[in-house]
C-alpha cells in the first residue's frame, strides 16, 4: 500500500522533458521515481556511477585547456574543435589529443 508522499523541487523544463520521455515509455513520473527508489534499495546505493574525476584526469583537463589557450585566443580550426570534442567525450586520451592539436594548431 502506497501512503508516503515525496515532495521534490525540480526545474520545470526538466520535469516536462522527462514526462514526455516517460509518456513514450508508458510510464508515469511517479512510477519512474518508485522504480528508481526500488533500484537504490536493491543495489544498496545509487544505481549508476556517481564519481568525481580523478586528480590525474583533472590535471589532464587543465593541461589540455592550457594547450588550447596557447592559440592566443585565436579562432581554432574545425579540426582542432573536433579533437577537443573527441577528448571531452572520452573517445581519445590526453596524449593523443595534445599530439593531434600540436600537429594542426
Amino acid at each position: 500500500m502506497k501512503n508516503s508522499v515525496v515532495h521534490v523541487r525540480v526545474n520545470d523544463q526538466l520535469k516536462n522533458n522527462v514526462e514526455i520521455i516517460l509518456e513514450e515509455l508508458g510510464l508515469s513520473l511517479s512510477y519512474a521515481i518508485s522504480m528508481y527508489l526500488k533500484q537504490i534499495e536493491a543495489k544498496r546505493g545509487i544505481p549508476f556511477e556517481v564519481v568525481l574525476e580523478s586528480e590525474e584526469k583533472v590535471k589532464e583537463i587543465k593541461d589540455l585547456a592550457k594547450a588550447i589557450n596557447l592559440t592566443g585566443g585565436k579562432e581554432v580550426s574545425k579540426y582542432a574543435n573536433k579533437i577537443i570534442n573527441l577528448y571531452a567525450e572520452g573517445v581519445i586520451d590526453y596524449e593523443t589529443a595534445v599530439f593531434a592539436l600540436g600537429r594542426n594548431i
